[in-house]
C-alpha cells in the first residue's frame, strides 16, 4: 500500500534509474527491462500517478546525464556536446546559445580559450535560459565545468589517472539535466545554464606552466598546473554568469582529488560565499533524498593564496595544502559579491561498482538534491 507520495515518486524514479544500461557501441546489445509496476493506493488515484510521473521524470533526466558522461571522447567534442544539448531541447521553451572557439576568443574568455586551444576541437560555452515564469524575476544559475577530456596537458596526468577522465564533465551533464527537469515539471523559476566545453590537451599551441592569461571580468591568471584547468573554465563560466544577474550561482564540476582525500569517494564538498543560508537548505534536503553532501571552508587564508602571484592577478594552482579550499576559492572569487555555491563532486560522480541505483559508472549525483531545491525556490 502507498500513502506517502515520497514512496511514489521514490518508485518512479527507480523504475528508470535502476536499471540503466549503456550499450551504444556494443555489439551484443541487451534488450532494455521494462518493469511493470502493480500498485494498490488508499490515496487519490490522480496524486499517486502524478508523484510516480514526477519520478520518472528525474530518473529519465539523470539518465541522460549518465548517457552524456558515457559516451567515448573521440566522440563527444565540445562541439558534439553543444550540439547535442541543442538537439536534446529541441522544440522546447529552453532556449540554447552556443559560443564556438573563435566567438569564445573574440569575447574575451581568455581562461576557456586557454585550456581548449591545445586540442583540435576547439572549446564551446553553452548557455541555457529556461523562462519559469512570466516576469523577469533574478534567475538562479546553474554552472557546470565540462571538459570533455582531461589528459592534464603539460602538466600530465599517468597512464592510470588519464583513464576515466571523459567523466571530468559530468558536472555539465548534471546541469543540462536539472535543467530538462525543471522544464519538464514547468517549475515557476527562471533559470541560467552555463556550461563551459574544452578538450584539455597537449600541442605546440597548448598553455604551459608559467604561462598567464586574461579572464573574462579582466583580471589575469598566471597557470603554474595545466592539470587545475577545471577552476579555470569555471572563473569565466561564474563571470559570465554574473552578467544576468542572478539571484545566487551554483557550479559543480569533478574538480579536485583533495575533495576526495577529505571526504572520501561517496560524498560531495560543498562550499559557499555569501550564500550560507541557501546552502544549510542545500545540505539538509541532500540527506532526505540519500545524497552525502558536506560544507567545506572557504577562508581568509585561500583568498589570499589565490592572489600570491608575482607577474599577475592570480594564481590558479598552489604547492600547499588545501587544495579543494584554494580551487573553490579561486572560483567563487569570479562571483564577486552574488550569493554562489560551489560544488566538488569528483567522487559520488562516478561509482565503481553496481548499486540500488543503479551500475557501476556516472551517477548524476546531486541532481535529486538541487531538484528538491529549486521546487522551494519562487
Amino acid at each position: 500500500y502507498i500513502n506517502d507520495s515520497i514512496i511514489a515518486k521514490t518508485l518512479g524514479l527507480q523504475s528508470e534509474q535502476s536499471i540503466y544500461q549503456f550499450d551504444n557501441y556494443r555489439s551484443d546489445k541487451r534488450s532494455p527491462y521494462q518493469p511493470n509496476l502493480y500498485i494498490s493506493v488508499n490515496q487519490r488515484h490522480e496524486d499517486i500517478e502524478s508523484m510516480i510521473k514526477e519520478g520518472k521524470i528525474l530518473g529519465e533526466s539523470i539518465n541522460i546525464a549518465r548517457d552524456f558522461s558515457q559516451i567515448p571522447p573521440n566522440i563527444l567534442t565540445p562541439q558534439y556536446f553543444a550540439e547535442s544539448v541543442e538537439q536534446l531541447f529541441k522544440d522546447t521553451s529552453v532556449r540554447v546559445e552556443i559560443k564556438d572557439g573563435q566567438t569564445i576568443q573574440d569575447e574575451g574568455f581568455g581562461l576557456l580559450h586557454a585550456v581548449g586551444k591545445g586540442s583540435i576541437h576547439s572549446p564551446r560555452l553553452i548557455t541555457l535560459s529556461y523562462q519559469g515564469r512570466q516576469d523577469d524575476a533574478d534567475p538562479i544559475a546553474l554552472v557546470g565545468k565540462g571538459i570533455t577530456y582531461d589528459s592534464g596537458g603539460y602538466s600530465i596526468k599517468s597512464k592510470t589517472g588519464m583513464q576515466t577522465m571523459k567523466y571530468d564533465m559530468c558536472g555539465a551533464a548534471n546541469v543540462v539535466a536539472m535543467i530538462k527537469v525543471a522544464h519538464q515539471l514547468a517549475l515557476p523559476i527562471n533559470i541560467i545554464g552555463v556550461i563551459a566545453s574544452a578538450e584539455n590537451m597537449i600541442n605546440e599551441k597548448a598553455m604551459k606552466p608559467d604561462d598567464v592569461y586574461t579572464a573574462f571580468n579582466g583580471e589575469t591568471v598566471e597557470v603554474l598546473n595545466t592539470d587545475a584547468e577545471g577552476r579555470l573554465v569555471l572563473g569565466d563560466a561564474v563571470a559570465f554568469a554574473t552578467q544576468f544577474k542572478p539571484q545566487v550561482i551554483l557550479d559543480f564540476a569533478t574538480l579536485t582529488g583533495a575533495a576526495i582525500v577529505a571526504l572520501g569517494e561517496d560524498k560531495a564538498a560543498a562550499f559557499e560565499s555569501h550564500a550560507s543560508n541557501q546552502l544549510q537548505e542545500i545540505l539538509k534536503l541532500a540527506k532526505n533524498v540519500d545524497e552525502q553532501v558536506f560544507e567545506l571552508p572557504i577562508t581568509q587564508t585561500e583568498r589570499q593564496l589565490i592572489k600570491n602571484s608575482d607577474v599577475a592577478d592570480l594564481v590558479n594552482h598552489t604547492n600547499g595544502q588545501g587544495k579543494a579550499l584554494f580551487a573553490a576559492s579561486f572560483i567563487s572569487h569570479f562571483s564577486g559579491s552574488i550569493p554562489h555555491m560551489h560544488f566538488d563532486i569528483a567522487g559520488p560522480a562516478t561509482i565503481n561498482k553496481m548499486s540500488y541505483k543503479g551500475p557501476k559508472g556516472p551517477t548524476g549525483y546531486m541532481i535529486p538534491t538541487i531538484i528538491e531545491w529549486l521546487k522551494t525556490m519562487n
